[in-house]
């Protein structure tokens, strides 16, 4: 359910210390961001079926699809560019839901792999936000 090898610890880790950057340097939009994205990593450590990767992952799903609506409405919302990958990345995550319950022949492994790699993607566009906004209230030129 919660971190059991090396690369789950490393995401859990790096969670905790995106979430620590934004609640100590992002605006209202980036803390919101990083609550949205630790809260569905919770609950998918929750509803993840660990023995069954074989067959679609619907509790997960079901928490990218909410995650998405989340991070799109932040994208709409606060106008920030960051917002607007982290939305893109948690789209791909979606299309390889859907993809797998197309195809359940796709490989498991690049299911599950691709979909534990966009969540580092989503922890990047938030530390880019965070930076951003930390250098828009330093006065530096956004990019």
């Amino acid at each position: 359910m919660f971190p059991v090898d090396l690369a789950q610890l490393l995401g859990w880790t790096c969670l905790a210390l995106t979430c620590v950057a934004a609640a100590w340097r992002g605006g209202r939009a980036e803390r919101l961001g990083a609550a949205v994205v630790a809260v569905a990593w919770v609950i998918t450590a929750l509803v993840e079926r660990r023995h069954d990767w074989l067959e679609p992952q619907y509790g997960i799903l079901a928490v990218d699809v909410v995650t998405l609506l989340a991070l799109a409405a932040i994208a709409l919302r606060a106008r920030r560019n960051w917002a607007i990958c982290a939305a893109g990345f948690q789209a791909i995550a979606v299309l390889t839901h859907l993809v797998f319950l197309i195809n359940p022949a796709a490989l498991y492994r690049a299911y599950y792999m691709s979909n534990f790699s966009i969540g580092f993607l989503l922890l990047g566009a938030i530390l880019a936000g965070v930076i951003f906004e930390r250098s828009n209230r330093l006065g530096v030129n956004r990019l």
